[in-house]
């Protein structure tokens, strides 16, 4: 039994689901039209919006009368020892307290030079791991992989069990499930300037994986066991809930550890970064939609954009003039085609909504309902779909994002296929492996 290390724990693993997480607790001073010195309390607000917020009493203020008072500036600059000057809206003030919110997406200190970086992450899924110490126990909950000159590695919380996680569930709620630590894998010191961007571009890595919105809320750093930089950041997360999606059954914590690897070092081109941005927002809304209409919509939106990116920019199978010229349903195909991905239907269609003299695709199916939903003519307004048939396109447009932006990555490893694969430990290889 090979076991690696001590896990790295959470400053916050004690927290209850939904318990905010507290950045700082103590005095601070506001600056505006005069300066308030206050007594209080900024905290990370979990459940949807995410928001850092702030609540204090204020102990000390200069000539202001109680007028002055109601009719203060509603913005103004926080200022707390070991961070950088924020931009701060003001709510309310009674009776001699305040509260509000920061206005920028990122708090943090000056930038510094580290030993490594320690991060939290919220409502992650339960994923298979390496054997790691948690003080006198072990537990299977640990993920390493390279990106660059860097090593990351994740654990799962030691108290994110089966009980705890059907808490979750239950609670839709927000927890930090997960805490990671960047390091250079030469033991050298690397300065936090561009952690930022290491650090969104593994929270859309980790998003995909797990078909929602996955928010890493801080990052703290260290030298020589001393805390030299802290940040924390409003990125959008999702309450959890579980998302089946091409990852639900896979056990080997290998495939995990690749990917990450492969989506994370991708995102470093701004172009690719950028392109799987949207296609994120249309992939979890197609996901966890709950208007079947939209969701076809983002879909083929999706495809739409996957079939120029691999055609035009990284294949150059067309011109972006030889693109624009083809029907969306044809670059869709030859999107599927050149990826080597099955593009007959998966599954029962009924044949009173379908021309039965023609043979139809999978991509025939959701162009076609993409166009009943935009385009409600009297010409399609006999053809009903009942909702499994409905679902069962709407998981077909799914399959391919998935499939296709794996190919892009260059994932050869395992995944979940969803018209057979439904228990833990089902999975197939990804289809242009096979080549």
């Amino acid at each position: 039994m090979f076991i690696i290390g001590e896990a790295v724990k959470s400053r916050y693993c004690m927290n209850e689901i939904g318990e905010d997480l507290v950045i700082y607790s103590g005095k601070f001073h506001i600056y505006s039209d005069i300066q308030l010195k206050c007594d209080g309390v900024l905290y990370y607000k979990l459940s949807e919006p995410v928001s850092i917020n702030f609540s204090a009493k204020i102990y000390k203020f200069e000539d202001l009368s109680e007028i002055d008072l109601i009719n203060f500036s509603k913005e103004a600059t926080l200022e707390i020892s070991g961070y950088k000057l924020m931009s701060i809206e003001i709510e309310s003030i009674n009776n001699g307290e305040i509260i509000g919110y920061v206005n920028d997406n990122v708090i943090k200190s000056k930038d510094n030079s580290v030993q490594y970086i320690q991060f939290d992450i919220l409502n992650m899924d339960k994923i298979p791991g390496k054997l790691v110490n948690y003080d006198d126990l072990v537990y299977a909950g640990r993920l390493e992989f390279k990106v660059n000159d860097y090593k990351i590695t994740i654990d799962k919380s030691y108290n994110y069990n089966k009980d705890f996680h059907n808490r979750l569930v239950s609670r839709n709620g927000s927890v930090i499930t997960h805490t990671g630590k960047i390091e250079k894998y030469d033991g050298t010191m690397f300065n936090t300037r561009n952690i930022y961007k290491l650090i969104t571009q593994l929270s859309i890595a980790l998003s995909f994986s797990c078909g929602r919105f996955i928010a890493i809320p801080n990052c703290f750093g260290y030298s020589n066991s001393k805390e030299v930089y802290r940040s924390w950041h409003k990125m959008y997360s999702n309450n959890y809930q579980f998302v089946f999606n091409w990852t639900s059954t896979i056990s080997n914590y290998y495939n995990f550890e690749k990917y990450l690897s492969l989506m994370t070092k991708k995102l470093e081109e701004t172009y690719y970064f950028d392109a799987f941005s949207s296609i994120l927002d249309w992939y979890v809304e197609s996901l966890n939609g709950i208007n079947m209409g939209n969701n076809i919509i983002s879909i083929q939106t999706a495809l739409e954009m996957l079939s120029y990116v691999v055609l035009v920019e990284l294949e150059r199978v067309f011109s972006r003039e030889e693109y624009d010229n083809r029907a969306a349903n044809q670059n869709i195909r030859e999107l599927l085609k050149f990826c080597s991905i099955d593009h007959d239907i998966p599954f029962a269609v009924s044949g009173r909504n379908y021309n039965s003299k023609i043979k139809m695709d999978s991509v025939d199916l959701i162009t076609q309902y993409r166009n009943i939903v935009v385009h409600p003519s009297k010409k399609n307004h006999n053809i009903h779909l009942d909702f499994e048939e409905m679902w069962n396109i709407v998981l077909c447009g799914i399959s391919y994002i998935e499939l296709v932006i794996l190919y892009i990555i260059n994932y050869r490893g395992e995944y979940t296929n969803r018209f057979k694969d439904l228990r833990f430990g089902d999975v197939e290889t990804v289809p242009w492996s096979k080549k």
